[in-house]
């Protein structure tokens, strides 16, 4: 496979690789060999990822998860490049997560079981655009992008349910749709604060609001009202964890157009009030 891979990150926690597919035509790759365990969101394309006697299928939206010692082959399923934010653990920290991902035991402990997919929730696809947009800067505050990973490995090591497979896309859907709506969850994750209308979001696309909101629940399993105050909630439990901003303010600042509404959704969502969160 004809690839760049850029080091956008090192540290003790993890090392974070940018990985941009440049093969011309499609085709399987050799083996390759994975050497610690990873976690790798992928951003664009869609692609079968071959380990022992089993075949996965990638693409946009998701998270693949790779256990170390196995040798694994990819094939591209169509011309979209594949790009990926790949976070790669030496032994100490895949141990260190492993203690706290206890949830996640049935796949850790399952020597059958050498590599899986999670769907990203909207909390998830908030965080890592964070955490992606940080390590394109010169001097990303290392302490603060440290907490925001640590965070999402967490929240993804608690999402796999063997019992629930993911949503079955047909190829047509993964090639012409997947991209639009990796758009518009894109331009939501930057702009949550404002007063976005469907017609907005579905132009983006190149759909008609009735296309655009059926298709964008088949694909994320939400709605793009629900995606939004999934996201908005999000940013506001890191300004309530981390800043002594006023309720009032994180509030607004995080698109919601009243306390009121903020307050109900925030206890709507996490079994309390923003407040009781706080303190």
């Amino acid at each position: 496979m004809q690839a760049d891979i850029q080091t956008l990150y090192q540290s003790p926690i993890c090392t974070v690789h940018n990985f941009l597919c440049r093969c011309q035509e499609c085709a399987v790759s050799e083996k390759e060999y994975q050497g610690t365990f990873s976690i790798a969101y992928i951003r664009k394309g869609n692609f079968r990822f071959r380990v022992f006697r089993n075949e996965l299928d990638a693409y946009s939206g998701l998270f693949l998860l790779c256990k170390p010692g196995y040798e694994h082959r990819v094939a591209h399923v169509h011309n979209i490049p594949d790009q990926c934010t790949i976070f790669s653990f030496e032994a100490a920290s895949e141990a260190l997560l492993m203690e706290h991902a206890a949830t996640f035991s049935w796949f850790f402990n399952n020597p059958d079981i050498h590599s899986i997919l999670v769907k990203a929730t909207p909390e998830m696809e908030f965080l890592h655009q964070h955490i992606f947009g940080l390590l394109q800067k010169t001097h990303s505050p290392r302490l603060w992008t440290e907490q925001l990973m640590t965070e999402l490995f967490l929240l993804v090591l608690s999402a796999g349910d063997p019992l629930h497979p993911l949503p079955a896309l047909n190829d047509k859907q993964k090639r012409n749709y997947l991209p639009a709506i990796e758009n518009v969850k894109s331009f939501i994750n930057e702009n949550y604060a404002d007063n976005v209308t469907l017609p907005q979001l579905a132009a983006l696309g190149n759909m008609s609001p009735f296309h655009f909101n059926r298709l964008f629940k088949q694909i994320t399993a939400v709605t793009p009202y629900s995606y939004m105050l999934q996201v908005r909630l999000k940013q506001a439990t890191l300004q309530l964890r981390n800043t002594s901003l006023p309720v009032t303010d994180i509030a607004f600042s995080t698109g919601f157009n009243s306390l009121e509404h903020f307050s109900a959704a925030y206890k709507k969502q996490f079994g309390k009030s923003p407040s009781a969160m706080r303190s």
